[in-house]
């Protein structure tokens, strides 16, 4: 499968998350993996909890452009395997 290249805002707060670490843990990398997993039970048609709202996970890692639930699951897989080569 040909995966197209994703945009991020600049500003957003993942990247500033993921610059900076907090007494040793990656909050940026544990968002991400929480919203990889979160994403996967939505598009099952599983709400992950009761305050849970896609738009939050589109705000925090600066997906604006997507706006289908595969694309932004798609997305977020992609970023983690980049982020975590």
């Amino acid at each position: 499968m040909i995966q197209q290249p994703i945009s991020i805002d600049e500003n957003c707060k993942f990247l500033k998350d993921l610059e900076c670490k907090q007494s040793g843990v990656n909050v940026a990398m544990y968002n991400l993996i929480c919203s990889k997993r979160d994403l996967k039970l939505f598009c099952k048609g599983i709400k992950p909890h009761r305050r849970w709202r896609l738009k939050d996970v589109k705000e925090y890692f600066g997906l604006f452009e997507l706006n289908k639930k595969e694309d932004i699951k798609n997305a977020l897989e992609m970023l983690y395997e980049i982020v975590n080569q």
